[in-house]
């Protein structure tokens, strides 16, 4: 369905430390733009067959969220820099994915095609879309006006083959303008983090950001139970200082470093807490001396596992814990500057020069190894690390 990526100039994130999580409908919503692509077959020339978006998906998880009453993970577009939406395998481009699925699984998703064919207008015998929406209005309000939100199928295509430029969306409130007219307060996941509204227009259903529509129904839904996943941190200005204890979240994948038995891995979560000592002396009494410190790149750190003693360490296997181990760590913050919560960083290990990054293995724990400082090799600070 229609997706719209992020402008390349837009704020990276407005979260400032020691702001609250968003409340309402608003935490249910993602903070990155709907710019997917999504690969549906591959021909034998090795062309690709694709389409835009996952609206749909982002818009059943974002339903699920509101039914549970849970935030969804924070995931901001600057993290997937030039991509901006989390790339295939990440724990949310999978469950947004699946979603997807499920949304065109729906009796109502054949709606999308044949409402496509309509014309605006009553013709009998067919009947046109503007009077088929307004057939949908009574029990949409009557589910907004009970408090609960329903999924809109926005229609704008005219024929079978433009259907995909159609639209879904998540109405949460119903109210009046100040000219009295009807107006439908929705989660678009074409602008994340702002309040999208949809009023009645002699030509179908105009939308606060100018979009125009021939018009909606109520699509059918199914809630779920979210997963709980992991999020990268709401305080993205705040700053890394040596002893925190934080989260490490691998960019590439949405998971957070752990430990499988003495292994190094990524998991879905919980996510572990890792405190951060400065290494640029060696010795008990240096490193509380330096604890505090504001830490930024090319700053050389050890990463302790957070109250056992056990410290990442690069084994002849790979990434491995061991109690108090020596290795280095050097923090390559991306464009350089302050490490803060919100960076992307790379952890390189100074013996050996090579970056820490996540491989491909199976789908609840990746293994981690090192190698070139590539796209995988990107790292970011959890919203909340386990104690």
């Amino acid at each position: 369905m229609s997706g719209s990526a992020e402008p390349e100039n837009a704020e990276p994130d407005s979260t400032e430390p020691g702001s609250a999580e968003p409340e309402g409908p608003a935490a249910a919503a993602f903070a990155f733009a709907n710019g997917f692509v999504n690969v549906v077959a591959t021909l034998p020339t090795g062309a690709r067959i694709a389409t835009a978006g996952r609206c749909g998906g982002m818009s059943y998880a974002s339903l699920d969220h509101l039914w549970a009453g849970v935030p969804a993970p924070h995931w901001p577009a600057r993290l997937f820099a030039p991509g901006r939406v989390p790339p295939d395998g990440h724990l949310v481009a999978d469950l947004l994915q699946r979603r997807q699925l499920d949304s065109f699984r729906s009796w109502s998703a054949l709606r999308f095609l044949t409402w496509s064919v309509l014309p605006d207008e009553d013709r009998p015998p067919l009947t046109g879309v503007r009077s088929l929406t307004w057939a949908e209005v009574p029990s949409v309000l009557r589910s907004l006006h009970a408090g609960r939100p329903v999924v809109l199928g926005l229609v704008v295509a005219r024929g079978v083959l433009r259907s995909g430029d159609n639209h879904q969306v998540v109405a949460h409130r119903a109210d009046r303008d100040a000219s009295g007219r009807l107006r439908l307060h929705v989660l678009d996941p074409n602008h994340p983090g702002e309040d999208v509204t949809l009023v009645p227009a002699p030509d179908g259903w105009v939308g606060s950001d100018g979009r125009r529509w021939r018009g909606f129904f109520r699509h059918a839904y199914a809630s779920r139970r979210p997963p709980e996943l992991p999020g990268a941190s709401r305080r993205p200005s705040a700053a890394v200082r040596a002893g925190d204890a934080l989260g490490l979240l691998h960019v590439w994948s949405g998971r957070a470093l752990a430990a499988h038995g003495t292994a190094a891995v990524v998991a879905p979560g919980p996510v572990t807490a890792w405190t951060v000592a400065a290494a640029d002396d060696p010795g008990t009494r240096r490193d509380e001396e330096a604890a505090g410190r504001r830490l930024g790149d090319g700053d050389r750190v050890r990463l302790t596992r957070t109250g056992t003693g056990q410290r990442l360490t690069l084994a002849p296997s790979g990434p491995a814990l061991a109690p108090y181990a020596e290795d280095v760590w050097r923090v390559d913050v991306e464009g350089g500057g302050p490490w803060r919560a919100g960076s992307r960083v790379r952890l390189v290990h100074t013996g050996t020069g090579r970056a820490l990054r996540v491989e491909r293995g199976r789908p609840d724990r990746l293994p981690v190894g090192t190698g070139e400082a590539g796209d995988r090799a990107w790292w970011t600070v959890a919203e909340r690390p386990s104690p």
